[in-house]
């Protein structure tokens, strides 16, 4: 019996595995592309997250040592405040007599008349400014490489006596101690008058993460 294939048919027949091949290694090398694009784009984010981490691991860090130089300010001035030694600017230990009100601690305005703080010792980077002043010496935070120095300001308009500076408000007499006068000077309670001080601590981490802390305190 003949069969009843033609050889055109019999010749289709043995393709059609031939193109079922075909598809499906098509499909084999579309899925592994994207498996290997969704693979990178893992990796990538995971490395994102690991420097995203790390950066704020050193900032944390920075921000923690801005304490040191902190303390170390309170401690300097301890022996100062109030007396004919803290009347007048002290550059080398990072003291201004006045608040200096263009003080541009963090170097970010583009004001001429701005007064910036040489933290890195290169001058202000010969940034064209009305005055570059000096921070304190540096203080090693820890072994980590974190490098600190701060500024002081007396908030006073002016060097001297401080007559004119900032200070706490007096009771108004024949008041609870809840009144207070602030045309008048001294402490909460009527004492005698107190100046304030503020200070700029700045903190270089090892990756130069840099960090500000300012505190306002008063004797």
């Amino acid at each position: 019996m003949k069969s009843l294939i033609s050889p055109a048919t019999a010749h289709a027949g043995m393709q059609l595995p031939k193109r079922q091949q075909g598809v499906v290694l098509i499909i084999t090398l579309i899925a592994l592309v994207a498996m290997t694009l969704a693979a990178i784009a893992l990796v990538r984010s995971v490395d994102t997250g690991n420097v995203v981490a790390g950066n704020m691991a050193f900032k944390q860090g920075a921000v923690q040592s801005g304490d040191i130089g902190t303390e170390a300010a309170i401690a300097w001035l301890t022996g100062v405040a109030g007396v004919a030694a803290s009347y007048n600017d002290d550059a080398a230990n990072g003291y201004y007599a006045t608040s200096q009100e263009n003080l541009d601690a963090t170097g970010g305005s583009n004001d001429l008349g701005r007064a910036l703080v040489d933290w890195d010792s290169n001058n202000c980077n010969s940034i064209a400014a009305a005055a570059c002043i000096q921070p304190s010496p540096v203080i090693a935070a820890n072994a980590a490489g974190y490098e600190v120095r701060y500024v002081i300001h007396r908030l006073c308009p002016a060097t001297g006596l401080p007559s004119n500076c900032a200070s706490t408000a007096s009771t108004v007499a024949g008041t609870s101690s809840g009144a207070k006068d602030y045309t008048s000077k001294g402490g909460l309670s009527g004492e005698a008058e107190v100046e304030y001080y503020r200070i700029t601590t700045r903190v270089k981490g090892p990756r130069n993460t840099i960090s500000y802390v300012e505190t306002i305190i008063h004797f």
